[in-house]
């Protein structure tokens, strides 16, 4: 390799690494889930024998816009190859339209306990069965809290055995009231209503609230009964993507935290909760979001039935005094596969902080999408400083070596 070539490696490499950690977003995850993930799409396979009849166009129709819901009709006496590939045979009874639910696609990939091919629930589809799809008591609850301002809503999935299930929603509010001590905002996040300071290029478009939801490290538990009826539906799109952890804890309380736009990853069993455990949970869900790309983040989404659009403006927010950016990266339980990786573990003393009100007029979605454009603002200063942090120290390297090679 010529002294050019290992020059040119050297200067891209300082760039790359510069240019990533000037643009690291400093939103937390649980905030950024909310505001920019859109959440996946979720399919509902209709067969019908023969044309929908009037009522039953007007049962889908029920559906709307708002749910992450995508409707699929096919009418069984033209299902093609691959279709019966897919589905196999679908006995429709007279007069009746017969529904299949399936997570989104890509939620089985890597993990082979789980066949995405099979239905997380079939059935004949009537406005009952089709609202418990859509809604339940316990997703509309999550949702308020949500909205509210809560970082996330532990959901613990009760085991039936009250001793248990009391033990662990106490241990649950135990550890979580520990946590929230050494857990704050990481530094740099700006409210929407100093969008301005984007066009002058002080603050990165990335760190810019899109929206007045209060900003604050707050965590809620509700608790779930295996046998509800109107949470049937839910708890299978709960627990369904992670078989292997229902066959390995049949008999106790699971916990699992929901976030975003309805997004959760992978239960813990009451057995194995722990502060450490927790802290460090807590600590990916509320600490900077260092990747930005959804797939690459843990977790799947459940059916919300709600227009989160709505919610994104509003009237005030807070936002609390920030400690320095949360620093290393822990296994969320050590090297159990079980569970996905989990950045950030946060400082381990807890320093003392208050809440500044930042106050704003109204401002709309519209005004904050036309003022969040990435090409304006921080980051074209921050490709600016990476090249010429770059080029400084491309400078350095090729200045060194002909000292060495000089006599």
């Amino acid at each position: 390799m010529t002294l050019f070539t290992r020059v040119s490696v050297l200067i891209f490499c300082c760039y790359s690494l510069a240019l990533s950690l000037l643009e690291a977003c400093q939103v937390p995850v649980f905030r950024y889930a909310l505001e920019r993930w859109s959440a996946d799409k979720y399919e509902l396979t209709v067969f019908s024998k023969g044309e929908l009849t009037e009522a039953q166009q007007s049962l889908i129709d029920e559906i709307g816009d708002d749910v992450n819901l995508e409707v699929v009709v096919i009418d069984i006496g033209k299902m093609t190859e691959s279709d019966h590939a897919r589905y196999g045979n679908v006995n429709v009874p007279e007069g009746s339209i017969i529904g299949h639910l399936y997570y989104p696609w890509g939620v089985g990939k890597g993990n082979p306990f789980l066949n995405v091919d099979d239905p997380l629930w079939n059935g004949n589809l009537t406005k009952e069965t089709l609202n418990r799809i859509l809604n339940s008591p316990v997703r509309k609850a999550i949702l308020e809290k949500i909205i509210s301002g809560e970082s996330a809503v532990w959901a613990l999935i009760e085991s039936g055995d009250e001793a248990k299930d009391k033990d662990a929603e106490t241990r649950l509010w135990k550890y979580l009231n520990e946590v929230i001590k050494f857990i704050e905002i990481p530094d740099g996040v700006v409210g929407p209503g100093e969008l301005d300071r984007v066009a002058t290029g002080e603050v990165d478009v990335e760190d810019v609230l899109r929206s007045t939801i209060p900003l604050k490290i707050s965590f809620d538990v509700i608790r779930i009964k295996q046998n509800d009826p109107k949470e049937k539906l839910f708890l299978k799109m709960l627990t369904s993507f992670v078989p292997q952890l229902i066959e390995e804890s049949p008999d106790e309380p699971l916990i699992f935290p929901i976030f975003g736009r309805g997004r959760t990853f992978d239960g813990i069993p009451a057995s194995i909760m722990s502060e450490k455990l927790m802290l460090e949970a807590c600590s990916y869900l509320c600490g900077a979001c260092s990747c930005e790309v959804k797939r690459e983040n843990p977790g799947i989404d459940l059916i919300m039935n709600t227009n989160w659009t709505k919610f994104l403006v509003g009237s005030e927010i807070i936002v609390d005094k920030v400690l320095p950016p949360l620093e290393g990266v822990g296994d969320l339980v050590g090297s159990d596969t079980r569970f996905p990786d989990f950045a950030t573990v946060p400082p381990s003393e807890t320093l003392s902080g208050s809440s500044d009100l930042i106050s704003e007029d109204e401002i709309t979605s519209d005004q904050i999408d036309s003022l969040l454009e990435p090409k304006i603002g921080q980051s074209s200063l921050n490709r600016v400083i990476g090249i010429c942090c770059a080029l400084v120290l491309g400078a350095l390297v090729i200045f060194t070596v002909f000292l060495k090679r000089s006599p």
